[in-house]
């Protein structure tokens, strides 16, 4: 549900009432039926989806929903959930409090450290083919070397490390060519997402991110293959103008039919 006054929502899952109070007391209700039960059993999990502060002006209160409804898909959608965003100085970012066991039925909601980690992926992925705008905002989970960093660290290598920024490069792109009706609007989607295309020899050659430059070659997108998207819109225009010129005679035809047609 949408706050327009202070432009903010609440997604919540199996929960009834708009208090922090009725969802404490649901909470506490639906533990009860837990079917394995320990003292130190975990009633409420907080978790955090976190936006870079570079995306702010890609982020909208719709997509912030969005990645909501689909990070409780995605983790259990059995769970009872509350979710709101925060916006504070440096970026933004959404708290998600789950239960710690299903609705009703009392199964645990524990994530083991595979599922937790094949769920950041999953949704890394939703994220870059859904918006692809927010691209500043990925963190290439599953790679190894995001050990041996903090998190700090890691971003910042992100942001400056070449090879790092291919696999969200490849991403992006694909996903802009997929959209894309021409060449034109392949470059334009491109540039939304922050990736500015450069030109070599009057021809346009690759794109720059995060101050270096990319060959489309490089990455499966030759010359031929882009200019394919102004072939198949030629395509379809022709054959939208087959299509109109076939209607147009059809129209004619019936019009005679009805100057010449019987009893004249």
């Amino acid at each position: 549900m949408h706050d327009e006054n202070q432009k903010t929502f609440t997604v919540t899952h199996h929960l009834k009432g708009n208090t922090i109070a009725d969802w404490e007391r649901q909470f506490k209700e639906n533990e009860k039926s837990r079917l394995r039960k320990r003292k130190d059993s975990v009633i409420l999990n907080h978790e955090i989806i976190s936006l870079h502060r570079d995306d702010t002006k890609h982020v909208t209160l719709d997509k912030l929903e969005e990645i909501a409804r689909e990070y409780i898909r995605q983790r259990n959608p059995e769970g009872m959930y509350v979710c709101v965003p925060h916006f504070d100085k440096d970026h933004i970012h959404l708290h998600v409090c789950s239960s710690g066991v299903q609705y009703k039925t009392g199964k645990s909601m524990r994530l083991s450290k595979q599922d937790l980690n094949r769920l950041k992926k999953n949704i890394q992925q939703y994220q870059i083919e859904r918006f692809p705008e927010l691209s500043k905002s990925i963190v290439q989970h599953g790679k190894k070397e995001k050990a041996l960093y903090s998190q700090k660290e890691y971003q910042m290598k992100l942001r400056t490390g070449r090879e790092s920024n291919k696999d969200l490069i490849s991403a992006i792109l694909k996903t802009c060519y997929r959209k894309a009706i021409s060449k034109q609007t392949f470059y334009e989607l491109l540039n939304e997402c922050g990736l500015k295309t450069y030109e070599r020899g009057s021809k346009t050659n690759g794109i720059i991110y995060a101050n270096q430059k990319y060959r489309f070659n490089k990455f499966g997108f030759t010359y031929e293959r882009i200019q394919e998207l102004d072939q198949s819109r030629n395509r379809k225009n022709e054959i939208s103008r087959l299509r109109e010129n076939k209607a147009e005679k059809s129209i004619e035809k019936d019009t005679e039919n009805e100057i010449d047609g019987p009893g004249n």
